[in-house]
């Protein structure tokens, strides 16, 4: 059985090779990232097209380009690094490696702000 604590610790190493992997090859220029299959074919933004890109440049530390690039990741992206600390800090202090709960509405509600998300971005005509 492997522990907690190994188990942390790889996905961990995994997220920062991936992020050097993003920093060192963004995808502007390099041509090998997949093409999203939802705009290939309707020509339509899913609410995550753009999202490479927008960690992309954010890694670079353009973060108006990264709000530009998807909007919707960049206000959700502190509660994904809380949410993935937070289980990364009960696998290295109370050595159990679990996601942590969230509460039971919480899916509904993430699920209609993108449904919105993909709406707006699609139809609605850009502000500025």
């Amino acid at each position: 059985m492997i522990s907690p604590r190994l188990t942390a610790n790889l996905i961990l190493a995994n997220l920062f090779a991936g992020a050097a992997l993003l920093y060192r090859f963004p995808p502007g220029p390099n041509t090998f990232y997949p093409q999203c299959p939802v705009f290939r074919f309707t020509h339509l933004y899913c609410p995550g097209c753009g999202a490479t890109r927008a960690l992309a440049a954010l890694l670079h530390g353009r973060l108006a380009e990264a709000f530009h690039y998807n909007a919707l990741l960049m206000v959700l992206l502190p509660f994904l690094l809380a949410y993935f600390t937070l289980a990364y800090w009960n696998a290295m202090t109370q050595e159990r490696f679990e996601w942590p709960r969230i509460p039971a509405p919480a899916p509904k509600y993430l699920l209609a702000l993108v449904s919105a998300f993909a709406l707006v971005r699609n139809f609605v005509p850009p502000l500025f």
